[in-house]
């Protein structure tokens, strides 16, 4: 199995995608991460779940996770309302946030391959290396892992917790 087997599409965004639209883009897909393209659409790299999650709550709740307590559902509402207003940008520009390089692997690499130089690089998402002009595919992390354990332990049935 290569890693051309198991690349698929995924979703792109841009420094000015709003955290809230990014938030629902994790939210649909189920994505650990998201890819972020320059300008140009050139993805470049990956901005994790819980900081998209970080950058729609205000500053003063990460401060002092306790008063997070003191908020119901309306006011709640009131502070998500305000998840607009933010960009990914200001998380790829934010010192305290870890941002990774896109790693990015050969199209005839296999999955032990893929499967070190994804935990080498601590990455979520890598980037598969095309055709020039092709548009981009990438590998999750789960569908590497998937595509393991099809080959170490198969399941009768779903796991069980």
């Amino acid at each position: 199995m290569r890693a051309s087997d198991l690349q698929s599409d995924l979703p792109v965004v841009r420094r000015d995608t709003t955290a809230l639209d990014a938030a629902r883009l994790i939210a649909a897909t189920h994505l650990a991460g998201l890819v972020v393209a320059d300008d140009s659409g050139t993805p470049l790299a990956v901005v994790s779940a819980v900081d998209v999650l970080a950058l729609m709550l205000p500053g003063y709740l990460l401060d002092d996770v306790s008063l997070a307590g003191v908020f119901d559902e309306r006011a709640a509402e009131e502070l998500w309302g305000h998840a607009g207003d933010h960009s990914i940008g200001e998380l790829l520009d934010d010192e305290h946030v870890h941002v990774n390089d896109l790693l990015k692997v050969d199209a005839d690499a296999t999955i032990v391959e893929v499967a070190a130089l994804m935990t080498d690089a601590r990455a979520q998402v890598a980037q598969v290396r095309g055709e020039p002009g092709a548009p981009a595919m990438f590998l999750t992390l789960s569908t590497v892992m998937d595509a393991i354990l099809t080959f170490c332990a198969p399941l009768d049935g779903p796991p069980t917790a």
